[in-house]
């Protein structure tokens, strides 16, 4: 069932379908663009350095690793979602077996697309914070054994 809104929802649903039936895609939603919201400056201590603290960087990675499993476990349950169903017996039945199936997926825009691209950006998020992690850490030891050697 769909729930029309105003005649701009029944036009834009009527143009979906005159689209299907015509065989052309319909075009992607609209996406507003990214805001600020939860950014937040990265601002200097003491005016020329910033600290690292390892302990918080190493629980942030293991939130991250938890966060990473629990992702893959959703990818893993959503092989599910691209069965086919059984179709109704409404006048919207193949459409809405063409909206599942795309949805439920692999296909780009498809659950199982999004969460591997999610698992993708996660991947490289914990390897840069890695990377920095364990360079700053060569740095600080590299420092404190010329500190040691003054």
């Amino acid at each position: 069932m769909v729930r029309v809104r105003g005649i701009e929802d029944a036009k834009r649903l009527r143009d979906g379908f005159e689209r299907e039936e015509r065989g052309r895609p319909a075009p992607p939603p609209r996406v507003d663009a990214p805001g600020t919201a939860g950014a937040t400056p990265i601002v200097a201590q003491d005016g020329d350095r910033v600290a690292l603290d390892f302990d918080e960087l190493d629980s942030a990675l293991t939130r991250l690793d938890e966060l990473h499993n629990t992702l893959h476990e959703h990818l893993r349950r959503s092989d599910g979602l691209s069965d086919d169903l059984g179709d109704g017996k409404g006048p919207v039945a193949l459409h809405m077996r063409r909206a599942f199936g795309l949805r439920g997926g692999g296909q780009d825009g498809g659950v199982q697309s999004s969460l591997q691209s999610y698992l993708d950006e996660l991947g490289a998020l914990r390897a840069a914070l890695r990377q920095v992690g364990s360079t700053h850490r060569a740095e600080d030891e590299a420092a404190a054994e010329a500190m040691r050697t003054l």
